[in-house]
């Protein structure tokens, strides 16, 4: 459960976020190169009452095992 750092209201998860054009989504990878590792997809959680959006990460063991 994620809360709206806005408004402290409990946000709405499974939401997915795509590049206008294209159906590949985003990623986090570790550098900016072309062949750089892919940490994870993102994960999306509205908040229905303002309307923020929050991006974060489920799986932190990529990023705490460099």
């Amino acid at each position: 459960m994620r809360i709206c750092k806005q408004c402290n209201c409990e946000m709405i998860n499974g939401f997915d976020i795509k590049v206008d054009g294209a159906g590949y989504g985003i990623k986090i990878t570790k550098n900016s190169t072309i062949f750089s590792e892919k940490i994870e997809k993102p994960k999306i959680a509205i908040c229905p009452k303002c309307g923020e959006v929050s991006l974060y990460i489920e799986k932190l063991e990529k990023i705490l095992s460099k």
